[in-house]
């Protein structure tokens, strides 16, 4: 540390910093309008120092840690800091210019005090409807996608630049949401800047300076202290995505993890290469799944910053990947199957390191979309949700069920929620017995929701792992795999995927159980009753996976309740 840093004001400026942004999401879900937002929590808000790098962000979202962290290095690149004044605002969406996909809308907002640039705020919420295609994934290119902001002024200088607001509203189907939404980024940057600006009249503008580049130094230096406690050694593990929007085939994701005495270096050659559909990460997106993968894993502790990720070094291929899509490729599903498997295979290449801070693989269901003309408002809807799923198991514990696992960490859209914004009736809504994998340590159970549509509408929905089981570890038996289906009025049934639908028809999709941790014959006998007695497991998978002779006339007379 420098001769003005002391230990005790480093700590209460990054805890201020993490407050700021926790604020600042707080601020964003309550002013949103779309349900999205101000329910399901799909935002993540960040402060920056003046060069672009991130300071903090807040806890709501895993797959924008990545994001936040690079896009605004990148965006000043093509906005230099000489270019920008205060009272401007910087509207951005752009997947090849470092950020997610198009329905990510990320707002960044320069903080000057006394005339000097202190940092930037930086705000990014999902906007269900960012104009495009109607069927979500299963667009070939970026151009089937929507609206692409390659970092305009939405804020000039104090002045809001209505005709990019007219033009943004006019090419989405619920412009009221947009707007709302959009609006609500914009009061969630003022809040941060307020922060900040007191933190620069409590200590001074380059006292204050001087913590913010210590605060980057003191992640940096805990996540190479936990790299150094490993051995030095390289890891491969693979994975497949199964659908990629358009087609069902195995698209290979592979990794390399070396461990090189305080950095990690992480090589993705040997992945297949993009898919047709939308189910394809930018490097920006997969930038942020290997962050976050490996600070779950090794720097939980870690402050969240740019400075945590400056011993992680990703390798980028030399051809066309499905890791790395370039333009014109479509990206409008890389937060859903390629993020998430992404880090399975990462999390997957860690266990073979460091097996007790690691899980089994999670289950996972991509976003399900619904839309519409609601008869009620006379108005197009647009509904979206990650499903839940179970968790993985630990070496120690069962997996949670019906979790947003890993990079979706979206709240639960409540079954009320639903029913009062959308024209859908939700008839079922339970977790599934026996997904989870079978092991010394239970991987979570993943849920099935039955959703009526009372009018006509488009759905868009695929499942994640219809064929391969999220893998157990250690002998541990792989969850569940997914499913979904239509049952139309007359009866007859077909796939879940991409297609319009008539009214009171019925979509059913049913998620995948997280992976079991270790042999099934170890597992104690009372939590294999304990499953059975809660229908977590069946009494015919109790015997047949765990070893056990249990009868439904032995449950009855210990518990006094009757199993089937």
């Amino acid at each position: 540390m420098t001769k003005n840093i002391d230990s005790i004001t480093l700590a209460v400026i990054v805890k201020k910093l993490e407050w700021a942004t926790e604020e600042m999401n707080t601020y964003l879900a309550k002013a949103a309008f779309s349900s999205n937002i101000k329910i399901r929590r799909d935002c993540s808000c960040a402060l920056y120092t003046r060069n672009g790098d991130m300071l903090s962000q807040g806890t709501f979202i895993a797959v924008h840690l990545g994001i936040l962290s690079q896009t605004l290095k990148e965006l000043l690149k093509v906005i230099p800091i000489d270019g920008i004044k205060e009272g401007d605002m910087l509207l951005h969406n752009d997947p090849y210019l470092m950020g997610s996909h198009l329905n990510d809308v990320m707002v960044f907002m320069p903080i000057f005090y006394e005339g000097q640039l202190l940092g930037f705020t930086g705000c990014l919420a999902h906007h269900v409807d960012i104009g495009g295609s109607k069927a979500r994934y299963t667009s070939s290119t970026i151009f089937e996608e929507g609206l692409r902001m390659p970092g305009v002024k939405i804020v000039k200088e104090g002045v809001f630049q209505d005709d990019i607001l007219r033009i943004m509203t006019t090419n989405v189907r619920t412009s009221y949401e947009l707007k709302g939404d959009l609006m609500a980024q914009l009061s969630a940057s003022y809040r941060g800047e307020e922060r900040i600006i007191e933190l620069a009249k409590k200590y001074g503008i380059e006292t204050l300076m001087e913590y913010f580049d210590e605060i980057l130094n003191y992640s940096e230096k805990g996540m190479r202290s936990a790299i150094r406690d490993l051995e030095n050694q390289e890891i491969s593990f693979e994975d497949y995505i199964e659908h990629d929007g358009i087609n069902s085939k195995l698209i290979k994701i592979k990794v390399k993890v070396k461990i090189d005495d305080e950095d990690i270096y992480v090589d993705f050659d040997g992945s297949g290469a993009p898919g047709e559909g939308g189910y394809n990460s930018p490097w920006s997106l997969t930038h942020s799944a290997v962050y976050y993968a490996i600070k779950s894993v090794l720097g939980s502790s870690v402050p969240t910053n740019s400075g945590a990720y400056r011993a992680i070094h990703l390798i980028r291929p030399t051809y066309d990947t499905i890791v790395d899509a370039k333009f014109p490729h479509a990206v409008d599903g890389c937060t859903n199957s390629p993020s998430q498997r992404i880090v399975d295979v990462v999390i997957g290449a860690f266990s073979k390191i460091v097996p007790k801070k690691t899980c089994a693989c999670d289950g996972h269901w991509p976003a399900a979309h619904y839309g519409g003309m609601d008869p009620k408002t006379g108005r197009f809807f647009a509904y979206i949700e990650t499903y839940a799923c179970g968790r993985g198991a630990k070496y120690n514990d069962d997996g949670a069920n019906a979790h947003q696992t890993h990079m979706t960490n979206t709240a639960n859209a409540h079954v009320e929620m639903i029913e009062l914004e959308y024209p859908l009736l939700v008839q079922r809504y339970a977790l599934v017995n026996d997904s989870g994998g079978a092991g010394k340590f239970r991987g979570g159970l993943g849920i099935t929701r039955e959703i009526k549509c009372l009018t006509d509408t488009y759905i868009t929905t695929f499942p994640s792992r219809p064929t391969i089981n999220p893998y157990g570890l250690y002998d541990g038996e792989g969850g569940q795999t997914d499913s979904s289906k239509v049952v139309y009025p007359d009866g007859s049934e077909s796939p879940a995927l991409a297609k319009a639908i008539v009214k009171d028809s019925v979509v059913t999709i049913q998620t995948s159980g997280g992976g079991g941790w270790g042999n099934p014959k170890e597992r104690d006998k009372k939590r294999v009753e304990w499953d059975v007695l809660n229908e977590y497991v069946s009494l015919k998978s109790a015997n047949e996976k765990y070893g056990f002779d249990i009868d439904s006339k032995e449950m009855k007379e210990k518990y006094g309740a009757d199993i089937y």
